[in-house]
């Protein structure tokens, strides 16, 4: 195993999780990646980011719309 990718089980951080949804969200995600991801054991906090990252992506779609239109 290469240094730059974790060990099973290890705890990514915030950053890292905000990066990896971002990229995933886009479509973007790499191989490497996504295995750390699945490695880390940890799935809710992948939710969490996640359905909070769309939640701002609307907010801004919104904001954006009623700027532009109104």
């Amino acid at each position: 195993m290469s240094d730059d990718q974790p060990k099973a089980g290890k705890k990514l951080s915030w950053w890292h999780m905000l990066v990896s949804v971002c990229s995933a969200l886009i479509g973007v995600q790499s191989d490497k990646n996504l295995n750390s991801d699945f490695t880390s054991g940890r799935l809710w906090p992948f939710i969490l980011l996640g359905l909070m990252v769309v939640i701002v992506f609307i907010m801004v779609l919104v904001l954006v719309v009623k700027v532009v239109v109104g």
